[in-house]
């Protein structure tokens, strides 16, 4: 065992001596030196403490070769880097927190933290294609409602991640398979708007909803992609038509608010917003109530403010 040529090369590269390390340890600098001088060994409760002071791990010190880490967080970094587990990442991340909190965090750290979640970024990706290839090559005889929703989050991601071409090819493939089934064409609509095909989609949302006139969804996509066409009126028109059709739920009620504000159509976004505070009450959802009701004094003060400053 080398624990004490370790010991030695570690206290080194941090530029510390015997006895600043034996303080540390709660030892005389008289123990530090029988260890590296390899006289005696240290007690086995000092090794994980010791670990954390010379910032590498437990089974570090008893390694026959050992490098120096500029950090306990850069060590567990390397560890994660060879891993890539759940729970190597979380310790790490663990590290780099506390460096941050403790104020002696430096810019190199930082990097290496971001870096971290680069790292872990990928690996999620990876393993969320994973699972979603398993669920969909599991359902796809049965066309389970599983299946669709599995279809829907995969689309998602790949969206997200700008591989548009890919979600597109995958849409049309499976549309082409069953033209019958409403949550295709859902799908088909979805991945219309992520890809900004707006014009495309405005025309494939017209052959849904006289396809499924009663749908929602279909109706409301459509509304969609007029605003992006900048055809307000008749988005408005749509997500009316939406809102009427659904009543679990009220997506299309905030594609109106927030259209309504981004045309600075105050006094509209004031009446949508009470709409929306009121749905919210009758279906028993108060904390959400409570929450967009700060919207309604927010724009009831705005407009007071303008009409006085009019006034003026």
């Amino acid at each position: 065992m080398k624990i004490g040529n370790n010991i030695k090369k570690l206290r080194e590269a941090k530029q510390i001596t015997q006895e600043q390390l034996g303080k540390l340890l709660n030892v005389s600098h008289q123990a530090v030196s029988k260890w590296e001088n390899d006289v005696a060994l240290p007690d086995i409760s000092l090794l994980s403490e010791m670990g954390r002071v010379l910032e590498v791990l437990v089974d570090d010190l008893l390694k026959d070769k050992i490098d120096p880490y500029e950090s306990y967080a850069d060590r567990l970094f390397g560890i994660y880097s060879a891993s890539r587990t759940m729970e190597n990442f979380l310790r790490a991340e663990e590290e780099y927190r506390k460096l941050i909190e403790s104020g002696k965090c430096t810019n190199k750290e930082l990097c290496e933290y971001g870096y971290l979640y680069h790292y872990h970024m990928n690996d999620c990706k990876k393993k969320a294609f994973e699972m979603y290839d398993r669920v969909i090559e599991a359902e796809k005889e049965s066309k389970s409602e599983v299946y669709y929703n599995t279809l829907t989050c995969y689309v998602s991601l790949k969206t997200q991640l700008g591989q548009y071409d890919e979600a597109m090819t995958l849409c049309k493939q499976i549309f082409e398979e069953d033209t019958e089934n409403v949550q295709v064409y859902d799908l088909m609509l979805q991945v219309y708007s992520s890809t900004g095909k707006y014009q495309e989609g405005l025309k494939f949302a017209k052959e849904a909803v006289n396809k499924f006139p009663n749908e929602s969804d279909m109706v409301g996509y459509m509304g969609e992609f007029y605003e992006h066409l900048e055809c307000y009126e008749e988005a408005f028109e749509c997500w009316d038509r939406a809102i009427e059709l659904a009543d679990k739920y009220i997506h299309w009620m905030f594609s109106k608010v927030f259209c309504y504000q981004r045309l600075g159509r105050k006094q509209e976004e004031l009446n949508q917003w009470k709409a929306i505070v009121s749905w919210l009450e009758v279906k028993g959802f108060e904390g959400g109530a409570e929450k967009h009701r700060q919207n309604i004094i927010r724009l009831e003060e705005e407009l007071t403010a303008g009409k006085v400053n009019q006034k003026n």
